[in-house]
């Protein structure tokens, strides 16, 4: 038996799995036959492996046409594809020129022939171009009256030629607005500057510098000139020494990584530049869709008695608390093909982030609410929108919205509000809810004011949030899917059984990219890099391309996550030719939801007030037992446990005296070798016993110096 593959690959796509990518060559039997793109190697991918791994949104599909659009792109703007990526100053010029773009399409299709000499300076539809565009940019004035003695800055609208090429651009490279840039960074010499043996000489000379000695750059130049090699044709052309400025110039771009490696070691520039470790080691269909919003006829509550309180709006918390009554908003999105349910969520408002929530829900695998409220049947599976019909509400028509929707290439479809003819199959399945299942809940409030005179809905609120979105999950996946439905073009089949004859018929469902989801759908956030990657919403992401691009620095990056699915996420930067992929690093919280794990954060820093206090009277307990155990500190109400400093002082004066030793006296005698040496002048006289007087020589008086010596130290002085 031939399986038949769930979502679509054609022939010739690129398949991005588990880090490897693939071309696809053809369709087998049971799989399709790819290629390794970096090795050759060639095998064959089943079906089902391929399903599942984009069900897990763990498989990138591209197709052949979207690659050499992008391939073609990225040539042509040196490297940038995305929006973000873009300076401040090149999104504002991109953003006029869109705006120009546009309008000639516009005007184009209104019948009028647009020709470079038309649109230039002075031109017949200069002005109605301008005016146009200037209605497409909300604010934005491309053409003003001149007013005596004030300055304004407009924007400089080039001449016709110049706007012919931008919306040529614009059309060959898939109506991506980056295609409008200046190419200002392309501009330079494309030779090079230096000549080989100069380029070898700064190799030479960051080969020496680069060591654990750490020599002065300077020094090391001049050092190096004497004894490097330079052939004599080299010499006889001129070869001169490029300059210390264009080696500092080197070696600041290179990796701070690589230098702290060189000039620090390898275990000083781990504990300096490592990653470290953040790890807790014990974790696509739909060619139409219409969106919309009803307010449930429904009150939710906790225990269904009414009470009233005073809060401050900028400090309640969003969730219900106890006893609190309210109504709810139900985002839904529906399948026109199949009438199946491709998301839904209730809220407190009808605003954009609950849209997005409603779009990112569409485009990923929901067992998580399967497993969640016990359905017993498979919800809708995840599917590309290739076009979304919603009114004019102010949860839709937001500039946000539509941004996320273009992005997905997701066509827009304005509908009018209050008009149930434009969107029959969401409206459709409203009424049936509440009919079979919202009539029979406590709380009910009846389709129309007055309805039930003798019934009190708040009163009788007793149902939660959480159990009110279960009830309908369930009613939703396990009974409008799988029932009879009578629809234009139904024929009385369920939704379910409309979409396997949809996937047999038409070849499989077109793939969800996760990547677009993250950066079109997903929530945004800034940080800087450090050595352990980026943290967003206190998350850890990072990855080995992340710490190339940042080599060793700190430097200011947007993160790009995905709420639903936390394990991947996508950071850019400006002026960055790549989308980095980072990984979340905390595999605790890989499995949860971005409001899940912050939850699980709050709750592990939450302390109970009075077990805190308790805790701290134990701690304070036991810190003033061990500081009387240890004997260290002496009572502080004895007196004599204080000393003075003056008793300290006499103490140190004592230890300041210096011992003084007398100088001796050398007699009138013949220094030791002289005394046989009778040409010196020198006598030598008879020493007599102990104890009898000196004699000198005739009546010579004894020195002063002998009177002036001390007399025999007995008594020590100390």
């Amino acid at each position: 038996m031939t399986s038949t593959p769930l979502y679509k690959v054609p022939s010739g796509s690129r398949l991005v799995l588990e880090g490897r990518h693939w071309l696809v060559t053809g369709r087998e039997e049971y799989g399709y036959a790819v290629e390794g793109v970096e090795d050759g190697e060639c095998l064959t991918l089943s079906y089902a492996r391929v399903d599942s791994a984009i069900k897990e949104r763990v498989c990138e599909v591209i197709k052949p046409a979207d690659a050499e659009v992008r391939e073609a792109l990225v040539k042509f703007t040196g490297g940038l594809e995305i929006f973000e990526q873009l300076s401040p100053e090149q999104q504002d010029t991109v953003r006029a020129r869109l705006a120009i773009v546009t309008a000639m399409d516009e005007l184009e299709a209104e019948g009028l022939r647009l020709t470079q000499r038309s649109i230039s300076e002075k031109g017949a539809l200069r002005s109605t171009l301008l005016n146009r565009a200037t209605e497409l940019s909300k604010g934005r004035k491309f053409i003003e009256a001149a007013r005596g003695g004030k300055f304004k800055r407009l924007f400089q609208c080039p001449q016709g030629r110049t706007l012919a090429r931008y919306r040529q651009n614009y059309h060959r490279y898939g109506r991506n607005p980056v295609a409008l840039i200046d190419r200002d960074h392309l501009k330079g010499r494309p030779a090079e500057r230096l000549s080989y043996l100069q380029e070898r000489f700064i190799d030479y000379i960051i080969e020496q510098w680069n060591r654990v000695e750490k020599p002065t750059l300077a020094t090391l130049v001049e050092d190096a000139k004497p004894v490097f090699h330079v052939p004599p044709e080299q010499i006889a052309d001129g070869f001169k020494f490029p300059s210390i400025t264009t080696i500092r110039a080197r070696i600041k771009a290179m990796s701070e990584v690589v230098k702290a490696i060189g000039r620090s070691g390898v275990r000083h520039a781990t504990n300096l530049k490592g990653a470290g470790s953040t790890d807790v080691r014990a974790l696509m269909y739909g060619e139409k869709a219409e969106i919309d919003q009803v307010y449930l006829s429904i009150f939710t509550d906790d225990s269904g008695a009414v009470r009233s309180r005073v809060i401050n709006p900028n400090e309640v918390d969003e969730d219900l608390a106890e006893n609190e009554i309210r109504r709810l908003w139900l985002h839904a999105m529906f399948d026109v093909a199949t009438h199946l349910p491709l998301a839904s969520i209730i809220a407190e408002t009808a605003d954009a982030d609950h849209s997005q929530a409603l779009l990112r829900m569409a485009t990923r695998d929901k067992t998580r609410e399967k497993v969640r409220y016990e359905c017993k049947r498979d919800p809708a599976p995840a599917v590309h929108i290739a076009m979304a019909t919603a009114d004019n509400g102010s949860a839709t028509r937001n500039g946000a919205i539509y941004a996320s929707q273009l992005g997905m290439g997701t066509v827009v479809e304005l509908g009018r509000a209050y008009h149930a003819t434009d969107k029959p199959c969401v409206e459709r399945a409203f009424g049936t809810m509440q009919w079979q299942v919202l009539n029979f809940l406590p709380g009910y409030t009846g389709s129309r004011p007055g309805e039930l005179e003798g019934y009190e809905p708040k009163k009788s609120a007793k149902l939660t949030r959480d159990q009110l979105y279960g009830i309908i999950t369930r009613f939703l996946v396990d009974d409008y899917s799988h029932s009879e439905h009578r629809g234009t073009g139904m024929f009385n089949a369920t939704p379910w059984e409309k979409l396997e004859e949809a996937v047999s018929v038409y070849g499989g469902i077109d793939a969800p990219s996760q990547m677009r989801r993250c950066l079109h759908l997903g929530v945004k956030t800034q940080a800087s890099t450090t050595s352990e990657g980026v943290l967003a919403f206190y998350l850890p992401f990072n990855s080995t391309e992340l710490q190339r691009y940042a080599g060793g620095t700190s430097k200011r990056v947007t993160i790009h996550m995905d709420p639903d699915d936390l394990r991947k996420a996508y950071v850019t930067a400006e002026k960055h030719d790549k989308v980095i992929e980072v990984d979340l690093r905390m595999t605790a919280l890989q499995d949860l939801t971005l409001e899940e794990a912050i939850e699980v954060m709050e709750a592990a820093c939450r302390r109970d007030p009075k077990a805190q206090e308790l805790h701290d009277r134990h701690l304070h307990e036991v810190r003033k037992r061990f500081a009387q155990e240890s004997g260290f500190f002496p009572d502080s109400r004895d007196p004599s446990n204080y000393q003075t400093m003056d008793k300290l002082r006499r103490r140190a004066d004592r230890l300041a005296q210096v011992e003084m030793r007398p100088t001796g006296i050398t007699g009138p005698t013949a220094p030791p070798g002289q005394v046989t040496d009778r040409s010196s002048g020198n006598h030598v006289f008879k020493v007599k016993k102990s104890g009898a007087p000196d004699q000198g020589i005739g009546d010579k008086k004894p020195s002063k110096s002998g009177q002036a010596s001390f007399k025999p130290i007995k008594e020590s002085m100390l």
